[in-house]
């Protein structure tokens, strides 16, 4: 059961929006999807051991997940109507529209069984035998590329499950902008040039995929034999945590900060070599990962790093 609070006064309207859940969810023992299998074992562990256990969430944080809903549902509302769709492609210059109408699938659900278990994964989009993942996310997200290695784990499983759709070697990501801005990209060439950009992301070979999901299905297995506290810590990566940091203002103004250190030592030394003026700031690291983790109240790590101050 899940309890739905509405904090902040939303409306009605959107919130229902935001709360209403399309997702295809299935009570199978041992059923996992692609995207569950990518989470830490102790998070994965957790969500098996207490997903019969009430669990609350708030309307606000549920927004992001329905925008990203609404985006994926929309591109698939589009090529619903074959003979629009042929129109605009012959609109656009093509020749074969019909044949490429029907080189695209979208979201089809797949289940595999290996050792005791069924692992389930739903596509966003195959076309001409390439998968492709819909993301709406933060230009931050495609300029560091900081989720490209999570993004080819999951394409990989997709290609694992549906070998004989998904025949290249490679994915794309189509990234939908939450945060561009058009000012930033004729100042930036290194910034995307467009609100949507597809990101080439070089899959993992079959074998080596399906090397990866036997150890995590035996670390699973593994895993479920201990108590919760005796359940592997998340990493710090894991759990997107980010270091403390020393900043240095030069001015009063606290707009933007002239440097930032990893340590306080250092951070006295530049403001000293500034003539001791100005001031040092301690902004403490954080993890973010948690917040988005419906089992943390059943983790005793989680209350270990609020009790540190890092939640």
């Amino acid at each position: 059961m899940k309890k739905i609070t509405n904090n902040t006064g939303m409306s009605l309207p959107i919130a229902v929006w935001c709360a209403v859940d399309g997702y295809d969810h299935s009570n199978e023992e041992n059923l996992i999807s692609a995207t569950s299998i990518m989470k830490p074992i102790r998070q994965i562990v957790l969500g098996r051991r207490y997903k019969d256990s009430e669990k609350e969430v708030d309307v606000d944080d549920l927004i992001s997940s329905s925008m990203g809903t609404a985006l994926h549902d929309s591109v698939e509302s589009a090529w619903k109507n074959k003979d629009k769709v042929v129109e605009v492609l012959n609109n656009m210059g093509y020749t074969n529209s019909e044949d490429i109408y029907d080189k695209i699938t979208f979201e089809k659900r797949t289940v595999k069984e290996m050792l005791g278990y069924k692992i389930s994964g739903k596509f966003d989009l195959v076309f001409d035998g390439i998968v492709a993942d819909i993301k709406s996310t933060s230009t931050w997200t495609y300029i560091f590329g900081s989720k490209d290695d999570d993004y080819r784990l999951q394409m990989s499983i997709y290609k694992w499950l549906n070998p004989l759709l998904i025949t290249n070697d490679y994915g794309y990501i189509e990234f939908i902008f939450t945060d561009w801005s058009g000012v930033k990209a004729k100042q930036d060439k290194t910034y995307p040039q467009s609100r949507v950009v597809s990101k080439k992301i070089k899959l993992m070979t079959i074998e080596d995929t399906e090397r990866w999901l036997e150890g995590k299905l035996n670390e699973i297995t593994t895993n479920e034999l201990l108590t919760d506290d005796k359940l592997p810590e998340c990493t710090d990566e894991e759990l997107w945590s980010s270091p403390d940091v020393w900043k240095y203002y030069k001015g009063a103004s606290r707009a933007r900060s002239t440097k930032n250190f990893d340590n306080e030592e250092d951070a006295i030394r530049f403001q000293m070599s500034n003539g001791d003026v100005g001031e040092v700031v301690h902004f403490k690291g954080e993890v973010k990962r948690c917040k988005y983790c419906s089992y943390a109240n059943f983790c005793n790590q989680y209350t270990k790093l609020q009790l540190k101050g890092l939640i």
